[in-house]
């Protein structure tokens, strides 16, 4: 299962479901106690997942919840009882450190830090690594572990590119995945086809290099790194 904890709603729209406000979506689940994540839940048309909408609505859900009681836990109590069938649970989180990336991490097990190869990555990863911490002291999570790190939009011919990849690897040592995800036109016109990159261009670099991923994440299950 796919939670999409995005106002952007970029995996609900890349997986071909369009803005469509009556339809229920995390956000009713976020801010209706009676609400359960397993009512706003739709098939796909890839083959075993299923998806938690977004939609723009959850923009104002800290608004919404300002003086609702254990707020940053809303998630995980509904994750409690929504989990049965499903092998994985993934949350694609915002870009942001608010209340929704908050939910995201004391709802969730493990931590997966996608990095872009640019001028701030690590400084908005050391950012999330306070707030990781903050959940796993103050909010009773402390087995909240992380998965590991992942080099995104990364472009062999950029000296940046290869300089913030260096860094990162002396920062983080053995929690860099080994696969790195490389900018990718293929990538982009699989999003906009409403397809996986496995749909689009199953023999593309880009669908080794998720594949590669996959694996590793997989076999990070057997021991832990960090």
């Amino acid at each position: 299962m796919l939670i999409d904890l995005d106002p952007q709603a970029n995996s609900t729209t890349a997986l071909g479901f369009e803005a469509d406000f009556s339809r229920p979506s995390v956000y009713d689940v976020m801010v209706d106690r009676d609400k359960s994540l397993s009512s706003v839940i739709s098939a796909t048309h890839v083959r075993g997942l299923r998806l938690a909408p977004s939609d723009l609505n959850l923009a104002s859900v800290e608004i919404a919840l300002a003086n609702y009681p254990g707020r940053e836990a809303v998630l995980r109590r509904k994750l409690a009882g929504g989990l049965s069938g499903f092998d994985y649970c993934i949350i694609d989180c915002p870009p942001s450190l608010g209340l929704l990336t908050v939910n995201s991490l004391t709802g969730a097990d493990e931590v997966i830090i996608p990095i872009q190869m640019g001028y701030f990555a690590l400084e908005g990863v050391r950012q999330l690594l306070r707030i990781i911490d903050l959940v796993k002291e103050n909010l009773e999570h402390r087995a909240l572990r992380i998965c590991g790190v992942v080099c995104n939009f990364f472009d062999a011919r950029s000296r940046l590119s290869k300089e913030v990849l260096s860094k990162v690897r002396e920062r983080f040592g053995p929690l860099v995945f080994d696969a790195v995800i490389r900018r990718s036109v293929a990538l982009d016109e699989a999003a906009s086809h409403h397809q996986t990159i496995y749909e689009y261009a199953p023999r593309s670099r880009a669908a080794r290099s998720f594949r590669d991923l996959v694996l590793e994440v997989i076999g990070s299950e057997s021991g832990p790194r960090g």
